[in-house]
């Protein structure tokens, strides 16, 4: 049997790998803390219900963490 060596990889492929990687990053980077001061704006008594509604769901479906650092800073 034949080993086989390591597959050549062409610039381009390179280059679409690493701005697959780097769009995913950046979109992280982008998403948290935007769906974080979306929640944390959704707990506040000025948000519309919509938004109240939408925050919630989505802070119980991560195990409400943003819930529990605004008891925490509350005191509560």
């Amino acid at each position: 049997m034949v080993p086989h060596g390591p597959r050549y990889v062409s610039p381009q492929e390179r280059a679409e790998q690493r701005a697959r990687i780097l769009r995913f990053v950046f979109g992280v980077a982008i998403a948290l803390p935007l769906l974080f001061a979306v929640v944390m704006f959704g707990y506040s008594d000025q948000a519309p219900h919509w938004i109240r509604v939408f925050a919630i769901n989505v802070d119980a479906f991560f195990g409400q963490p943003v819930l529990a650092l605004i008891k925490a800073r509350a005191g509560g």
